[in-house]
Parts: structure tokens; C-alpha cells; sequence
């Protein structure tokens, strides 16, 4: 049920054989690793700047929508969100700078993304939203003895078939029990017993997902930055967007 890619996706992304073979994959409800798409230096140095703006400037929440600020915020049990989660969240959008150009480097897994979804590769990569949608960088950070995800499952529609998500902790090191998770039909399996920081996890975006509470026994410290990281590679609608259901938390 696990199925790896041992190169840059880039070099995919010219090969309908190979766009078909690993969007099957995903069709039948299995999970692709890709390996190695980021090395640990440069997750690091992310890691860093991000714990700098959250310690260093006030947490905000800002809905996805035209022209929004890059922003960070925290969700504790925040009753806006569509799924109870406890964790530190910090985007980006296409239409706004910043000092790493994450854009730039994550352009090849959104185009991968998008033609695992039968999408044209440039889809909602603009600066602009399409149709009541737009990409979106969600680092999350989710603290050691609070940090989780309800289980949830969230829509398959126009703008995606699978979720991307960019490993950026080691389970060992940076936390020791929880973690992500998906649910395939023989089982659950968490993201980080199978892929190591810097491979990228795709799975369908309708299978059950979420976040087990990350060592649960530890006193909780959000200025700490003790915990679990990972990167989504989202493609979200915007907020004024309701042609689109909403994530479903199950229980």
C-alpha cells in the first residue's frame, strides 16, 4: 500500500505513464512517498524562521481570501475551524512575497499535485484566485503534550484528488508518540513511521486522516517549539467560496 518515487518530482511531471501510474495509486486508496524532495538543511533553516515570527509577532486569524496577508496563527480548540485541532499554523499565499521564495521551491510537487488530480499542472498556482480557489502554504507546528487533529476526511471536488504533505520532524527525536496518520482499508498507518524529513506523502484527501496527540505525558510549552512540524501543500477555496463542502470531522 506504500509506493515510492526515489527522484525529484520534477523529473515526472513530462511522463503521462508516470502521472497515471502513481495517480492510480492513489485512486485505489494507497499512499506515495516521494523521497528526499528537501534536504534537513533546508528544513531547518524554515523551522528556524518560523519559530522566530511565532515567538516575535502576535498570532492572527485571517480567512483565506483575495489579497491576504501571510499570516500565523494559533488553533486551540478553535470553534471557526471545521476540525478540532490544537496546533500552530503559518501561510502563505502566491500573491504575497517572502524571503524564501517558497513558492518558487514548492512549484513542482503543486504541479505534481495537480496532475495527480487530472488538473492542468499550472492550476491556481496564479496570483490571482481561479474560480473561488487559490494554493496556500500551511506550515503547521504541533506542540508536544497538546499538539493533535480530530480524524477527518476533506472534499474531493474540482480542485483535487490527494493532499501533499512535506515531512518535516523526526518520531524519535523532535517527538516520541502520536503523530500523523492515515487510515487505508487494511490499517492505520502514521506518516512519520514511513517517511523521514524532507519526503513528501501523498495520500487522497477522502481517506481518514488526522493527528494523535503528540507526546501527551509532556507539559505543554507553545514558545518551546518541542514538537512535530509538516508542511500542507493546499489547495484551499476561499472563505466567500460555498459550491464546496467543507471538511467533515469523524468520530
Amino acid at each position: 500500500m506504500i509506493n515510492e518515487i526515489n527522484k525529484p518530482v520534477e523529473q515526472l511531471l513530462n511522463s503521462d505513464r508516470e502521472i497515471e501510474k502513481y495517480s492510480n495509486f492513489l485512486k485505489e486508496d494507497q499512499i506515495v512517498v516521494a523521497r528526499e524532495q528537501f534536504d534537513l538543511r533546508t528544513i531547518n533553516k524554515w523551522r528556524e524562521y518560523l519559530c522566530n515570527v511565532g515567538k516575535n509577532s502576535l498570532p492572527n486569524y485571517i480567512p483565506i481570501e483575495r489579497d491576504a496577508p501571510n499570516s500565523h496563527r494559533i488553533n486551540d480548540q478553535d470553534k471557526r475551524a471545521y476540525v478540532r485541532g490544537c496546533f500552530h499554523q503559518f501561510s502563505f499565499y502566491p500573491w504575497n512575497q517572502d524571503c524564501f521564495n517558497f513558492f518558487e521551491l514548492t512549484k513542482s510537487l503543486f504541479r505534481f499535485k495537480n496532475l495527480l488530480s487530472d488538473l492542468d499542472a499550472d492550476s491556481f498556482l496564479s496570483k490571482v484566485p481561479e474560480n473561488g480557489f487559490t494554493s496556500r502554504l500551511s506550515f503547521q507546528f504541533y506542540p508536544a503534550g497538546c499538539g493533535m487533529l480530530s480524524k477527518h476526511r476533506d472534499p474531493v471536488d474540482v480542485h483535487q484528488i490527494c493532499l501533499p504533505i512535506l515531512i518535516m520532524s523526526s518520531k524519535g527525536s523532535d517527538f516520541l508518540t502520536g503523530g500523523a496518520f492515515v487510515e487505508l482499508p487494511k490499517g492505520k498507518v502514521y506518516l512519520e513511521d514511513i517517511a523521514q524529513p524532507g519526503d513528501v506523502v501523498f495520500f487522497k484527501a477522502t481517506l481518514p486522516h488526522g493527528v494523535d496527540t503528540i507526546d501527551p505525558e509532556t507539559e505543554r510549552d507553545w514558545l518551546s517549539f518541542k514538537g512535530r512540524w509538516m508542511l500542507l501543500l493546499a489547495i484551499n477555496k476561499l472563505s466567500s467560496n460555498t459550491n464546496i463542502g467543507n471538511a467533515e470531522e469523524l468520530n
